[in-house]
């Protein structure tokens, strides 16, 4: 899906019918596409928690790229916790061409 149009509703959209369908993935692109560019506080939730469930939740998922897709600092607490989880098997995490800083960084690096 790298270099659409997909926004916060696509993206959100995408990553629940995945995990409700169960699918089993290895590689996932969503390069860049406006994901994390918000017009409203509830996409900003509801895009943070497909966010978590797409790094969590998708059984043997190892490939997400997340570049140019206007993840911030913000976005930077859910991604560390859903790295942490038990269920995440990720092995490579793109997350190229944002607007990540040293506060951010620091975050995922905790």
């Amino acid at each position: 899906l790298g270099y659409n149009r997909v926004g916060s509703r696509g993206f959100i959209s995408m990553v629940t019918q995945l995990v409700d369908a169960n699918a089993t993935l290895c590689f996932l692109s969503f390069y860049n596409n406006p994901i994390f560019s918000f017009t409203s506080a509830q996409s900003d939730r509801d895009a943070h928690s497909a966010l978590h469930s797409l790094i969590s939740q998708i059984t043997g998922l190892r490939f997400i790229s997340l570049g140019c897709t206007d993840i911030g600092n913000a976005e930077c607490e859910t991604i560390s916790d859903a790295l942490t989880s038990e269920e995440c098997s990720l092995v490579f995490l793109d997350l190229s061409g944002n607007q990540i800083n040293d506060e951010g960084v620091a975050v995922l690096c905790a």
